[in-house]
């Protein structure tokens, strides 16, 4: 064949490579096809399925939507909230930034500070402040509040409202009236005023927050105004509590008040802090012949025997109220740390563990649980629930002797004078001579900010703590310009 042939049949034909290689496209071509078939087909039993399956899907969304609705409901019908409607505030106020719905935040606020910070005796649980949710149902006003409002209505459960009026009582000064009143809940229409003058408003608004807690949670406030007398260091035969008292005498002269058994417990709480527990153990065995199944009256009787050093009949009351259906964290750390004392350590961890379980997070629980692994050879345990108590309360100074104490253990003294010297700025009460000297010394040593996180290579571990001589000698150390420790020839 000549090659002006050859060119000819490649102008009008293909060769035979490029005819093997167009078949092997259409193969290619025809499997595309099927594929993207398939998958159309797919799409459209996809696309199509909701349209056949609905009928039998909505019924059981709607189930769904109705279950998680009513438990909602429940939760919030047995849920009492503490709510502070806005403020009936004065033009001069308004002017000023203290608008009514920047006040009313600014009580609750303020009363939400006060309930932290009454952890030193027992006391009913605070009432729910949260924001309730407000989902709407089809239908002409039915929503998830409006639904448990009725609920709670017809159950005699209504919220409990702090309404607050202000007055200004004189044009030409700073000077104003409020009026709380307390609406639903034990102490329904419970009244009281608070004057107030002068420019610091804030003061005013924790003034008002402190009566809204008297008149509605009132063995709270008790509580929060022994923490603050506490806070003074005064000595338990000087301390003034009349003021304490007087609140719980105000909760038993109410009839039928369904607070009545806390504050029995705080007076005894109260009297076995001035070292009367004889006289708080007939007051609680008392209250006990009328609520018989109180946790907390058990707890302080518990309490007020174990000062007594009857140890196993505290013991007794203790377990009963821990085993009790209104039992709460409180009634399981008391039992734990009296187990502690007892040397039941095993039964105190787990007691411990219970309660933090029940309410995590809390500062008294926290230290009395590393107090028993630090009995217990926990050290490192101890050391993680410590310092997670003093980051919540940096102001207290038993969590930080205690911490000392388990670095001693692990041999690491340096930082456990560290510890004793935090101690020792909040309070000498609660550190040994031994503990004040460590401490003294570390405040000393011109080194003292270097912080120190590794035991000391000098020092051994051991069961008992180490002499102040050793914790000298490491102090006295020689350094290099860059602060680590020189070779003495």
């Amino acid at each position: 064949m000549s090659s002006a042939q050859s060119q000819r049949r490649s102008a009008h034909g293909y060769s035979g490579p490029f005819m093997r290689g167009t078949a092997a496209d259409r193969r290619h071509h025809r499997h595309s096809s099927g594929f993207a078939s398939f998958w159309s087909h797919i799409g459209g039993v996809i696309g199509g399925g909701p349209k056949r399956l609905w009928p039998y899907v909505l019924p059981w969304v709607f189930v769904i939507l109705a279950i998680v609705f009513l438990c909602l409901v429940v939760r919030g019908v047995f849920t009492r909230q503490l709510l502070v409607p806005p403020v009936e505030t004065p033009k001069t106020l308004t002017e000023r930034g203290y608008t009514s719905n920047f006040l009313a935040e600014r009580i609750m606020s303020a009363m939400k500070d006060i309930g932290q910070d009454a952890e030193s005796i027992p006391h009913d649980a605070m009432t729910d402040n949260d924001a309730q949710p407000d989902i709407q149902i089809p239908g002409p006003e039915i929503s998830y509040a409006t639904t448990v409002r009725f609920i709670k209505g017809v159950l005699g459960r209504n919220d409990v409202a702090v309404h607050i009026g202000i007055t200004k009582t004189n044009d030409s000064a700073d000077s104003y009236v409020a009026h709380v009143q307390i609406e639903g809940g034990p102490f329904n229409a419970r009244e009281s005023i608070v004057p107030f003058e002068g420019r610091d408003l804030e003061r005013f608004v924790r003034d008002i927050a402190a009566v809204a807690m008297r008149l509605a949670e009132p063995n709270i406030l008790a509580s929060h105004l022994f923490t603050q007398v506490q806070k003074t260091k005064c000595e338990y035969a000087q301390c003034d509590y009349r003021e304490i008292a007087g609140i719980y005498d105000e909760v038993l002269a109410l009839p039928a008040s369904e607070h009545a058994e806390w504050a029995l417990a705080g007076k005894a709480w109260l009297l076995v802090t001035q070292r009367r527990s004889k006289e708080a153990e007939l007051q609680n065995r008392e209250a006990l012949t009328q609520y018989r199944h109180s946790a907390v009256l058990h707890a302080s009787l518990g309490i007020a025997l174990e000062q007594q050093n009857r140890i196993e009949d505290a013991l007794k009351e203790l377990r009963t109220g821990a085993n009790e259906k209104s039992h709460t964290a409180e009634n399981l750390r008391l039992l734990g740390d009296v187990l502690l004392h007892a040397k039941h350590d095993r039964e105190a961890l787990d007691a411990f563990r219970k309660a933090d379980d029940m309410k995590p997070n809390t500062v008294d629980t926290l230290h009395d649980w590393g107090e028993a692994l630090v009995e217990t050879g926990h050290y490192d345990a101890a050391i993680d629930k410590l310092s997670h108590a003093v980051a919540l309360r940096p102001d207290r100074a038993p969590s930080y002797v205690e911490w000392g104490h388990a670095l001693e253990h692990k041999g690491d003294l340096r930082e456990a004078a560290r510890k004793y010297a935090q101690a020792l700025q909040l309070g000498a009460s609660t550190l040994t001579p031994r503990e004040i000297d460590l401490a003294r010394s570390v405040n000393a040593s011109p080194d003292d900010d270097t912080p120190t996180s590794r035991p000391d290579l000098h020092v051994r571990p051991v069961s008992n703590p180490m002499e102040l001589y050793l914790l000298r000698a490491s102090l006295d150390t020689e350094r290099d310009a860059a602060g680590h420790p020189m070779q003495t020839a």
